[in-house]
């Protein structure tokens, strides 16, 4: 049977092209889903996704227009990759007065922040972050006014990054780690698909909410 070989090499190479095709698809269907419980959260909710497939929403809160957007990290080494998500809260007429960024435990990695492009340095009140970068473009805000948040987020050790920019305000926090067991053995970067937790992202949107107002107030 000369045939026979060629045929269960075909079989083979069939069986693992659907396995690979049944997880390609279970993993995007799983990415397009995040976002499921924060729909209720917003008020005209449009949800699209991005070239990954990671689920992304926009909509409105309280007057402001909110974006939320999902960013895979796997560029640390010797680091289990993370699940960023990105809060953006954007005002629809105020401008502020100044910039400020900070980033927790940098790494000179992190290629979602501007930071490393901010020339301007900040001294930060107690309290604050020890190991961190604090960086502005210009001047920051007074500080005093964002004091009781910035210590409030980064009791959360998955807050990464907090951005104040003079029309938005944007928190990037941990929504997920991926399987320590499959990355250590097979390099593997894939995150569970359990929806994110509607309570958490409100907790974030209203204390990145209360930023923007706290900055907007100080110059009314």
């Amino acid at each position: 049977m000369p045939f026979a070989p060629y045929a269960l090499a075909a079989l083979f190479a069939a069986i693992l092209y659907w396995m690979y095709r049944s997880h390609h698809l279970k993993t995007m269907a799983g990415r397009s889903r995040l976002f499921d419980e924060c729909l209720p959260l917003l008020q005209n909710p449009a949800l699209t996704h991005s070239e990954a497939g990671y689920a992304q929403l926009e909509g409105t809160y309280e007057g402001y227009r909110i974006r939320l957007a999902l960013e895979e990290d796997h560029l640390t080494m010797r680091k289990i990759p993370s699940l960023w998500l990105h809060l953006i809260v954007e005002s629809t007429g105020v401008s502020t007065e100044g910039t400020l960024g900070m980033l927790v435990r940098p790494q000179n990695t992190e290629f979602y922040s501007p930071l490393w492009n901010w020339a301007g340095t900040v001294v930060p009140l107690a309290g604050w972050p020890e190991y961190a970068l604090y960086r502005t473009q210009d001047t920051p805000p007074d500080l005093q006014l964002i004091d009781a948040h910035v210590q409030k987020i980064f009791s959360d050790e998955k807050a990464k990054e907090l951005l104040l920019m003079p029309r938005a305000v944007r928190l990037t926090y941990q929504a997920k780690q991926a399987d320590r067991g499959e990355y250590l053995l097979l390099r593997a970067t894939d995150f569970n698909h359990e929806p994110l937790s509607s309570a958490t992202v409100l907790d974030l949107l209203q204390r990145s909410i209360g930023i923007r107002r706290d900055l907007e107030g100080a110059i009314a």
